[in-house]
Formats: C-alpha cells, structure tokens, sequence
C-alpha cells in the first residue's frame, strides 16, 4: 500500500467504508491549488495527459509548474488508494515494468492473485474507473475554479485599464484647457505690452511737452520782464 501525501482520499472518499466499496466517495469539493504539493512518488503519468486548454501550449508552458501541477496529481493519485490490492497496485507493477507487452499483464495479474485471490479482471478494470473518475472530478473542479479566477483576473484588469484610460482623457482635457489659458494670459500680455508702450510714448510726449511750453511761456515772461527793468 502506499503511503499518502496529497489528501484527496479525505476529500473523496469516505474512509470508514473505503474497504467495502468505491461508491462511498464524499461530494466534498476543494479549492484549486496554488501551491501543488510535490511529492517523490515514483508513480509517473503519461505527459501526453497535462490539459492543454487555455491559451498556455505544452509547447511553452513553465516547466517548473507543469512539474509541480503533474507532482500534485502524482501524490493526489498515489492518496486515493483504497485498502487492500486493487489497480493502483496492478498500475505500480505494470508501470514498474515499463511495458504494455501482454506477457508482462499476465505475470501481473497472476502476482495480484497471489496477493489477493478476490482480485478479478473486471474489479481491476472498476478500480480503473474510480480512479479515472475522481482525477477527472478534481480536474474539472481546478480547471473551474481556474477559470474562474482567470476571469476575476481579466475583470479586474480591464477595470483598471478603464479607469486609466479616463483618468489620462480628464488629465488630457486638463491640460488642453491649461493650454489655451496660457495661450490667452499670452495674448493678454502681448496686449498689454503694446498698450503700454504707446501710453507710455504718451505720457513721455506730454512731460517733454510740458517742459519745452514751460521754457517756452519763461522766455516770454522773461523777456518782458526785463524790457520793463530797462525800458521803466
């Protein structure tokens, strides 16, 4: 029997009753895994079998989590097994071997026999499909809830997106209004320069005005008053 490691028999299987039937498996469900738990089982799955259904390929997918999601199935595999000698034992033998040759299922089958005289063709192949049926279980239960979380990731990121994008359009039309404010203030001192400068030419014209009609009236005044110190 093997040892467990990733408790799925727990989430699965309901242990008083383990040893009679497969059909006593629990509905429990369970949460997609962020951090697989590896394992050092030496049970390997076919790699053909990793799921391949987002826009992620076995092509370009990071090794280092294809490895540890495949260890979690390893060990979740290696915790389903039931008491007693049924296919997850046949399954080591055959895959110990490393051969689908028909002479290597015999000699398999004749050992399990040997274990255990109850073992029948038809309570491997129905151990089989237990097995097959709660790693498919699990695996639609993570691939929703990944999915599921996919999708609360896009959400978010679209909303942020969104906000950006009017945040940066009011900042845009801030600064298009900045704008055309600077360019009056501009116009408004250009303006004002001119003014300035023609009032200022003005003003100057009046003083020096005043100053030749003030010279001008004295010399006069002047003059008369002195014709009249002489003339007198």
């Amino acid at each position: 029997m093997a040892k467990e490691k990733f408790n799925w028999k727990s989430l699965f299987v309901n242990d008083e009753n383990a040893s009679t039937t497969t059909a006593s498996k629990s509905e429990e469900k369970i949460d997609f895994p962020n951090e697989p738990t590896p394992t050092s089982s030496s049970t390997q799955f076919p790699q053909s079998s990793a799921p391949q259904r987002s826009q992620v390929t076995s092509t370009n997918i990071d090794n280092a989590i294809l490895n540890s999601v495949i260890e979690m199935y390893e060990s979740g595999f290696e915790s389903l097994n039931l008491p007693g000698y049924d296919f997850y034992e046949f399954f080591k033998a055959i895959k110990a071997v490393g051969s689908n040759d028909p002479n290597v299922y015999k000699m398999a089958f004749t050992m399990a026999q040997s274990v255990d005289a109850k073992v029948t063709k038809e309570s491997l192949l129905d151990g089989a499909n237990f097995y097959i049926k709660e790693i498919n279980d699990v695996h639609e239960q993570y691939h929703t809830k990944g999915n599921a979380k996919k999708e609360e990731f896009q959400s978010s990121l679209l909303h942020q997106k969104e906000t950006l994008s009017t945040e940066i359009a009011e900042l845009e039309k801030q600064i298009l209004q900045l704008q055309t404010q600077a360019s009056d203030k501009k116009n408004q001192l250009n303006a004002l320069e001119n003014g300035t400068s023609t009032e200022m030419t003005d003003i100057e014209q009046k003083i020096t005005a005043n100053d030749i009609a003030k010279t001008k009236i004295l010399e006069i005044i002047t003059t008369v008053a002195d014709g009249i110190k002489i003339n007198l």
